[in-house]
């Protein structure tokens, strides 16, 4: 069975939304989260985000509101994101550049389905496959038991999940 775990995606904000949106929420107050600063109890989703995502996606998916619309400004470090199945997706944008990269570890786990405990600290334990430059607006869906990380810049995280 072929899944697909990654794609792209130009122009989802344009670069001067993205800028714009960036200058007013980085005014707000950040407090320490699991994978970097965040505002707390602050999402702010696009009206129809459902029929959205879902047709990027080409698949019926649902926004996960309470973990979705989040503003970010991510840790540098490997680690792959809780899931509850396989056919979840986050979809994260980039309101300033930014870095995403997906790592293998050289134990031979690809994704935390094949395993998950490992040093995620120590960057000699990891390869780093796929690097892709985020420019304001451009974004990313990916599937959250990716081993992965962002190095910089704000970012808007969105949760889906498959019908």
């Amino acid at each position: 069975m072929s899944i697909i775990k990654t794609i792209t995606v130009d122009g989802f904000y344009t670069e001067e939304y993205a800028c714009n949106t960036a200058d007013v929420v980085l005014s707000l107050q950040y407090s320490p989260s699991e994978f970097g600063e965040e505002i707390e109890n602050f999402n702010m989703i696009p009206e129809s985000a459902d029929e959205l995502f879902s047709t990027v996606l080409n698949r019926k998916v649902t926004v996960i509101e309470d973990s979705s619309g989040v503003f970010r400004i991510p840790k540098l470090f490997i680690h792959f994101e809780g899931f509850d199945s396989v056919n979840e997706w986050l979809f994260v944008v980039a309101l300033q550049e930014s870095t995403f990269n997906l790592f293998e570890h050289k134990g031979g786990s690809k994704t935390a389905l094949d395993n998950y405990k490992h040093n995620y600290q120590n960057l000699f334990e990891w390869n780093l496959t796929v690097n892709y430059q985020l420019q304001p607006g451009q974004g990313v869906f990916f599937r959250p038991w990716l081993f992965h990380s962002f190095n910089n810049g704000l970012i808007q995280t969105f949760r889906l999940r498959e019908q």
